[in-house]
């Protein structure tokens, strides 16, 4: 699989099977822009870690890159764990 970002847009995970799943960018306060790529890349990876798809690693890795936006700290504040179910449940 492969996953491109395209900042301001979304991001798209190319499957080998050819299918394509697509998460919009969601509105962001945008403070500093360094490490939320690799923020992105950690909750993608975390999600599919879990056992979840390409659809739950997009959008886990948009709430991370989010986080990451948002402050000038070397590590942001993430939502708690069960912050982070109630916006992303686990069947999803």
């Amino acid at each position: 699989m492969i996953v491109v970002k395209d900042a301001g847009r979304g991001a798209t995970v190319y499957g080998a099977d050819g299918t394509e799943v697509f998460v919009a960018t969601p509105d962001s306060r945008v403070v500093e822009r360094v490490g939320a790529g690799d923020a992105f890349a950690a909750g993608y990876l975390a999600a599919l870690l879990e056992g979840r798809d390409a659809l739950a690693g997009l959008r886990l890795g948009r709430l991370m890159a989010a986080a990451t936006l948002g402050t000038r700290e070397d590590v942001p504040t993430v939502p708690d764990r069960g912050d982070l179910e109630r916006l992303f449940p686990p069947d999803v």
